[in-house]
């Protein structure tokens, strides 16, 4: 009986040197492989992204703490403005 166990028709063309190959739908596979690769490179972004940002606020906080540093010490009981180097206090003279 034709049909009998035929499930559907899979499309088939012959080639030149006499085989039969069968057609195959790629479309799961291709929508699969775009996930997927989707999904890698989402993360790469993710990860740069983060990157970025970390040594942005890096730079940020470096310039933070030269201001901090390199500020003047006029007007802390400092000798010479030099910052921790407080000036030696002289007990009070008796007279």
């Amino acid at each position: 009986m034709p049909g009998a166990g035929d499930r559907g028709k899979a499309l088939a063309r012959w080639l030149g040197t006499g085989l039969l190959v069968e057609e195959v739908d790629n479309t799961v596979t291709l929508i699969i492989l775009a996930v997927v690769g989707g999904v890698i490179g989402l993360l790469v972004c993710i990860l740069l992204l983060k990157k970025l940002i970390t040594f942005i606020l890096k730079k940020t906080r470096e310039k933070k703490k030269e201001c901090l540093v390199s500020s003047s010490g006029n007007g802390d009981n400092t000798e010479n403005g030099l910052p921790g180097s407080k000036a030696e206090e002289k007990p009070p003279t008796k007279v």
